[in-house]
């Protein structure tokens, strides 16, 4: 279930990309294989799937009988990266921009909770960057044995 997680997660961030307010950005994952662009010349969107919950939920009988049913709640953390001749408030504005091309995104109703962290200097990338943190539920439905 965690492969359909994350094709989930990669919808949902192309579904982004697509909103004209958050096109010029630069999405990738964290961590990638190559280094990070120093100087960063755009804002750039670093996707990190920092955690996935599970809960065993039961969905039958009602639904249908022999469906099971797991909720997994998923962390997610979009760093946002600022180029670096820019102003902490041109990030706190991509950053909120961003923030509401993610709620407009959400044709799955996925997103439970979003929050936007502070500014924060990173020394490596020699830039300041902000943390928008989201919390995704998912109630994925599977046929199951009894």
């Amino acid at each position: 279930m965690t492969s359909l997680i994350d094709n989930n997660i990669d919808e949902l961030i192309k579904r982004v990309r697509k909103c004209t307010a958050v096109s010029d950005m630069v999405f990738m994952t964290a961590y990638p294989p190559r280094e990070m662009p120093n100087p960063v010349a755009k804002y750039t969107v670093a996707v990190n799937q920092t955690g996935v919950n599970q809960s065993q939920v039961f969905v039958g009988d009602a639904v249908s009988a022999g469906m099971k049913g797991r909720l997994y709640d998923v962390s997610l953390t979009l760093r946002v990266y600022a180029p670096r001749q820019t102003s902490a408030s041109a990030l706190l504005r991509m950053s909120s921009l961003l923030y509401d091309a993610l709620e407009r995104c959400d044709t799955d109703g996925a997103i439970a909770e979003m929050s936007l962290g502070e500014v924060v200097y990173d020394n490596a990338a020699r830039t300041v960057y902000r943390d928008l943190r989201i919390r995704l539920s998912y109630l994925l439905i599977g046929e199951g044995g009894r």
